[in-house]
């Protein structure tokens, strides 16, 4: 239709570049309807004035933009529709849904045809839309009412919940968040609803359920297990619906109910029911269930073993025709007039015989009792039996055992006494009680219980019996009895209530006499206070250990050693829990040999390392502890702290070899002065001898110039030998903390000249904040020496570089001095290498006395040099500064 009033003029292209409105255009403008052009990319090229504002466009938003950049988005189904309407096919009707700027839902319903051009030519689509929002939200309100009240009408509702589609989002009210634990303001999603439920077969079925719902439109109602968000395992009732409009799934929508009570309450009537059953089926006597009439309803697995029937033989029987009555034809009338009483409520019960399986007679205790309904009817018998030829036996077993109880009881050295709970009158003692207090039989009528419990026992005794009272047993406790003659000896009481035939409350008591057994246990406790005073008192630490290696008794020596404030806290404990790991077990495998070998272990040096990290040496013997049974039960064990001792024996040792040193080094030395001053003794000799013989003047003055000479090499060898001797004597020259980095600036800056002058580069890489334990004096020294001795060793071929770094390790800080110079061949030269006036290079600077002195400095300090070298590659010395003072 729209074809016939509209032509189009120039291609596409001009249109969108159009700047002034045509008169075409502005009719489409004004279009009643809301119309859209599209060209057959889907941009827009016309679009009326109400189709720009129901989609809230502008029209400089709107024209040349494709629907996608509109939309956002063009479902699949309409993009079809779009494509076949290209192809010049009409589409009927359809809706589609979309979000305004608000987020707020809205429905439009849209009708496309092809556009054609003058020739017939499709050259795009015409779209007419109608927004239909309120319709629609106001069918699918309708729609989920409908659903919601046909699903309360099916079940119970508790909570209700609901899924958009569309939007992806999950609604529960406040009821279902209630059920499942959650705050009210939780957002719950699909896939954390699935979550909830139990693992396994319950949320394997909520997830193909609504699957189902969403890919076949099938509604759910099923019985489920779910935790809650506190963690609490609840059954719910879940039903479920899919929504769908024109065939387009919308959404789901369902109810929820908490029906744990229901589903617990029916577990435990099953459950109740099957233990009803099982001891029925169970239940060592013989029971059956008969209606009023005698007819049996339901008979017990006992009762068919019995008489090796099934229960097709006896159900729906009348009791009396059963097979296990001995002659039938004599007891059935007894048997009914039996049934008839029971059945107008009256307990019936005999011992009778009966059959078993293979005829042999045996003696029952029978009883047939009416069961009545809520009205008091009888409505059926439970008849039971009980065999009862073990008691018949039992009988006669009793008066026998009757017989011995009473020969015990008189012979027994406990005393036995029985009295009335209420009044305290004394019915029966035995003899031992008789012996023990010097009461008689004939004394029984005169006395009560209350008579042999002294004073100073009264409240106790008071006591105890309102305790029985509530108990019926209490025992054993210890008290006091009085005797005939008012002495009192100790016993240790048990008592029980006994209720007689006639119902009366009986006392029944046994009391030990243990007067002996207290002194003994006063004497032992004195011997082990004794014990434990001297034990306590003794210069060692003595422990004794159990079979496990848990400590059963400790002095205080071994209190204060594992830091403790009493015993409490180390009894029961091994030497895990005060020692590390190794040490304890080490004194565990100690303490096995000796338990297992029976043979002691006598003082063994041993380390003992605390959790704290603390150290003591012991001298410690372990010795097998033997019960009376000849086996061991623990062992005994004494260590001495041998600390101080271990650590003067080192200190000895350590003065050993200093000393030893100091005597090599002075052996040494004193060569090495004898040497050099026999060297230079006897040049002066030969040269005053060749001055005295000489009479050539010109040749005098050079022997005296050569003296000279010979005298300044004395006077340095001297300096050099006073050097050595101050640095040896020197031992107690405080040592004082530097920093590093500055003696080694003040050294390069004292050198500036000279390691210019030898093109020599020093690398620091010493951390700044490296201080070391050192002679202030010695340090200058000891760097200036290594520094220069770097550069005058240095390769011919390359200018010399020295590296200096510095680390901390074990108690040292290492100061690492490396050059690139010629090397030392430590191979040859190693042992030679810090000796006095020991060169091994061609150089005309070598003293040979510079690192002597430096090696004596460092060890004056307690510390050492160690050496690394390679001919042609240069050498690393590690100076080890001791961080002690």
């Amino acid at each position: 239709m729209l074809r016939n009033h509209f032509t189009l003029v120039g291609n596409f292209d001009n249109m969108l570049r159009e700047t002034k409105i045509s008169p075409s255009t502005y009719l489409i403008k004004q279009l009643p309807e809301a119309t859209a052009f599209v060209d057959k990319k889907l941009r827009v090229v016309y679009a009326s004035d109400k189709w720009v504002n129901d989609f809230e466009f502008t029209g400089g938003e709107v024209i040349g933009k494709t629907l996608q950049q509109l939309f956002g988005t063009v479902s699949k189904e309409w993009k079809q529709v779009l494509d076949n309407c290209l192809m010049g096919e009409a589409k009927e009707v359809g809706i589609e849904r979309y979000y305004d700027s608000d987020k707020n839902e809205k429905w439009f319903e849209w009708t496309n045809i092809p556009w054609y051009d003058d020739k017939e030519n499709v050259i795009g689509i015409i779209i007419q839309t109608s927004d239909i929002t309120q319709r629609v939200l106001n069918e699918i309100k309708l729609e989920k009412l409908e659903i919601l009240l046909e699903d309360k009408s099916e079940i119970a509702k508790i909570g209700s919940w609901e899924y958009d589609a569309v939007r992806d989002s999950l609604y529960w009210c406040d009821m279902t968040k209630a059920i499942h634990g959650v705050p009210l303001g939780y957002v719950p999603s699909l896939e954390t609803g699935i979550e909830f439920y139990k693992e396994g077969y319950n949320r394997n079925t909520i997830a193909m359920a609504v699957d189902n719902a969403m890919t076949k439109g099938a509604a759910w109602s099923e019985k489920l297990q779910l935790t809650t968000a506190k963690g609490k395992e609840i059954w719910v009732m879940a039903a479920g619906k899919p929504i769908f409009k024109k065939n387009k799934f919308l959404g789901l929508i369902g109810t929820f109910q908490d029906i744990t009570e229901e589903v617990e309450a029916q577990i435990k009537k099953e459950e109740k029911d099957r233990i009803v059953r099982s001891i029925f089926n169970s239940s060592y006597q013989f029971t059956g269930i008969l209606d009023p009439d005698g007819t049996f309803l339901e008979i017990n697995e006992t009762a068919l073993k019995f008489a090796d029937l099934k229960a097709e033989d006896v159900i729906n029987k009348k009791f009396w025709d059963a097979y296990w009555w001995p002659v039938p034809d004599l007891v059935k009338a007894g048997l009914k007039q039996v049934v008839k009483a029971a059945s107008e409520g009256e307990f019936m019960r005999s011992e009778i015989v009966v059959f078993d399986k293979n005829k042999e007679s045996v003696p029952v205790d029978f009883s047939l009792k009416p069961i009545y309904d809520q009205h008091g009817k009888v409505v059926s018998l439970l008849a039971e039996g009980r065999m009862i030829k073990e008691m018949v036996v039992a009988r006669e077993k009793l008066k026998q055992s009757e017989k011995k109880f009473r020969a015990l009881y008189e012979l027994s050295p406990v005393s036995y006494v029985l009295n009335d709970l209420e009044t305290g009158e004394i019915l029966d003692f035995n003899s031992a009680f008789a012996e023990k207090t010097g009461y008689t039989k004939e004394d029984i009528a005169q006395i009560k219980y209350k008579d042999i419990i002294p004073d100073t026992h009264k409240k106790v005794h008071k006591d105890i019996m309102q305790q029985l009272k509530k108990i019926s047993v209490v025992g054993p406790i210890e008290k006091e009895y009085l005797k005939k003659d008012g002495t009192t000896y100790t016993v240790l009481v048990n008592k029980s209530i006994l209720v007689s035939k006639k119902g009366r409350k009986l006392v029944w008591t046994s009391a030990q006499d243990i007067s002996e057994a207290k002194r003994k246990e006063l004497q032992i406790l004195e011997e082990r206070k004794l014990l434990k005073t001297l034990i306590d008192n003794l210069p060692l630490n003595v422990f004794i250990k159990d079979r496990d290696s848990k400590k059963v008794l400790v002095n205080k020596s071994e209190i204060q050693f594992c830091g403790v404030s009493n015993e409490n806290e180390i009894i029961g404990k091994d030497d895990f829990d005060f020692f590390d790991k190794e040490t304890a077990q080490s004194s565990r495998e100690e303490d096995l040999r000796v338990m297992d070998s029976f043979e002691p272990m006598i003082g063994k040096e041993t380390i003992n390392i605390k959790k704290d990290g603390t150290l003591t040496t012991f001298l410690t013997s372990k010795i097998p502890l033997k019960g009376i049974d000849g086996e061991v039960s623990g062992l005994v064990g004494i260590s001495l702290d041998i600390s101080d001792l271990k650590q003067k024996e080192e200190e000895l040792r350590g003065l050993i070899n200093v000393t030893s040193l100091q005597n090599k080094k002075l052996i040494n030395f004193a060569h090495i002065v004898s040497h050099n001053l026999r060297s230079h003794t006897a040049n002066f000799s030969m040269l005053l001898e060749f001055l005295i013989d000489e009479k050539d003047e010109q040749e005098k003055k050079k022997i005296v110039n050569m003296l000279i000479t010979a005298s300044d090499n004395l006077l340095e060898t001297l300096d050099n030998l006073n050097e050595v001797v101050a640095i040896n004597i020197n031992t107690n020259l405080e040592k004082k903390p530097v920093r590093l980095n500055e003696k080694i600036a003040a050294v390069e800056e004292n050198l500036m000249a000279f390691l210019k002058n030898h093109n020599a580069t020093i690398i620091n890489e010493v951390p700044d904040d490296t201080f070391i334990n050192v002679v202030p004096i010695y340090a200058d020294s000891i760097l200036m020496n290594f520094i220069t001795n770097a550069v005058k060793y240095r390769d011919p071929e390359r200018d010399p570089v020295i590296k200096l770094s510095a680390k901390s390790q074990n108690g040292h800080t290492i100061l690492s001095i490396a050059d690139n110079g010629v090397g030392i061949d430590l191979k040859k030269n190693g042992d030679k290498l810090f000796g006095m006036y020991k060169t091994f290079h061609d150089n005309s600077d070598a003293r040979g006395i510079g690192l002597y002195i430096t090696k004596n400095q460092i060890e004056s300090m307690n510390g050492k040099i160690i050496t690394c070298s390679e001919v042609g590659k240069g050498t690393t010395f590690n100076i080890y500064f001791n961080e002690k003072n």
